[in-house]
């Protein structure tokens, strides 16, 4: 029998599950929270944090290319220590991860180390490290195990320098060269990043694009930046083998070419994540409505089975850490009698590439498909001032507007892309216009301006660019 009577227990402390715990303590829960390999989940220990500590220092080495233009003299390029730069990961991520304890403490969360075992009585067994294990139970749990990096079975994946985006953080060098195989989120993230710090970058894409779900001209733009810059970029390449070729790795992908081979010292396979579904056998045994692992849930986050709530990557939806924390209380709301719905028709998506990209809403494709009158127009970053005086005027912001000037889709590509389109995530969440934003004023110089001017450049009046040559929309 479980000795210990929980109002909610959380399984996995990501950005899901430490979130869901603090919001049920805030709402007067006694709450445990269980993780069976480090606080902070694949977010802060291998995923989102350690990932932008490593591309904040390949940015910084990107920016050297350019600083002779800014009267900086250096004399030869900076050398690069990866050593140096995993200890800096390591303390930032350290940092978090004891912050999210803290937090833990702060709000009477009590935390299990271990692998908990659920079944839909509600009862959690913990198994920790040394095999002792620990029993208790609870009115409602929420599961929020996550994911991990899905490695298809291609001959020879489990050999030497195959590494995945869990495992590539703690390379003991530079490698030369790499090869990518998936042109996702991920895979061209991490691209750019080994691409900056000195390597020789090959991305191999099985589909026909790489980023599929990005707005075709942002994509393209971005992709001839980046192959500009060296990347190689391949699509239509199905990987069919992996093996040792000396000291380094041999491809084995089908083209349109016919068998093609890539060599480089290292493979990073990228191509998706699947949902972390250990300890959750027996609740699947008795039932637990699941998609080949992928937990349905309502608008609620409920599951089938009374009680139990899902979230995170263990659910379809984005895969997203930030829409896991928008989950997590979610589900906590209605676990403690709250009635709460998940909505997410406004999702903002980031990606750390440099340039960044940042995108919310509809694609232009999408949008004309579903509103023939929808209006379209961008504005560069070459007329914002501020970007002008930072040297980074690669992009633009483009704006999709509907029928009666609302905010059908937003994207931007340049410099800080992944915060400015906040603006737009609140515009569209509060159901602003056009002319809403446009009539807001903006601070100067700032590149925010340019959100703004997008506005103006799909009402016809741009200020800081020549108009177009047709009429202005009649208001």
């Amino acid at each position: 029998m479980a000795s210990t009577q929980y109002n909610v227990a959380v399984i996995g402390a990501g950005p899901g599950g430490y979130v869901a715990a603090i919001r049920a303590a805030q709402l007067g829960a006694k709450v445990a929270i269980v993780e069976k390999q480090y606080l902070g989940g694949t977010c802060l220990n291998v995923g989102c944090i350690p990932s932008k500590a490593m591309l904040h220092i390949a940015e910084v080495m990107h920016s050297m290319d350019s600083l002779e233009d800014l009267g900086i003299h250096l004399g030869t390029r900076p050398t690069f220590d990866m050593a140096k730069a995993v200890a800096f990961k390591d303390k930032v991520v350290k940092r978090m991860v004891g912050g999210v304890g803290v937090l833990m403490k702060g709000n009477n969360v009590d935390v299990f180390d271990g692998l908990a075992t659920v079944d839909a009585s509600r009862t959690v067994t913990v198994t920790a490290s040394d095999g002792s294990t620990t029993q208790f139970s609870a009115d409602k749990i929420i599961l929020a195990t996550g994911s991990v990096p899905l490695m298809p079975p291609f001959p020879g994946i489990d050999g030497r320098n195959v590494i995945n985006s869990d495992t590539c953080w703690n390379l003991p060098a530079l490698p030369e060269s790499i090869i990518c195989v998936g042109g996702g989120v991920i895979g061209m993230e991490l691209a750019c990043m080994f691409s900056a710090l000195g390597s020789k970058v090959t991305v191999l894409e099985m589909l026909p694009n790489v980023l599929a779900p990005l707005d075709e001209e942002v994509r393209r733009l971005l992709v001839r930046i980046l192959s500009k810059r060296g990347i190689n970029i391949i699509t239509g390449a199905k990987v069919e083998s992996l093996a040792g070729e000396g000291k380094l790795k041999k491809v084995v992908a089908s083209t349109e070419k016919g068998s093609e081979s890539y060599s480089a010292e290292y493979v990073l396979v990228a191509v998706s994540r699947r949902a972390s579904t250990s300890g959750l056998e027996r609740l699947v045994e008795q039932g637990l409505d699941n998609d080949r692992g992928q937990v349905r849930v309502n608008e609620k986050m409920e599951t089938n089975l009374p009680g139990i709530y899902a979230i995170g990557d263990l659910v379809h939806g984005a895969g997203l850490a930030h829409v896991a924390s928008m989950e997590g209380e979610i589900a906590s709301d209605n676990a403690m009698g709250h009635t709460a719905k998940m909505d997410y028709t406004v999702v903002p998506n980031p990606i750390y590439t440099f340039p960044e990209v940042a995108f919310i809403g509809l694609t232009e494709a999408q949008a004309k498909e579903k509103y023939p009158e929808a209006r379209v127009e961008r504005f560069p970053w070459t007329a914002i001032g501020k970007a002008v005086a930072m040297g980074q005027t690669e992009g633009f912001t483009k704006v999709i507007i509907g029928k009666y000037d609302e905010i059908l889709g937003a994207h931007i590509i340049g410099p800080d892309a992944t915060n400015l389109i906040s603006e737009y995530s609140i515009a569209m969440r509060g159901e602003l216009t056009a002319d809403e934003i446009i009539e807001t004023i903006h601070p100067h110089p700032t590149l925010s301006e340019g959100l703004r001017e997008a506005m103006l450049a799909v009402e016809g009046r741009p200020v800081h660019i020549p108009p177009k040559q047709q009429l202005a929309r009649t208001r």
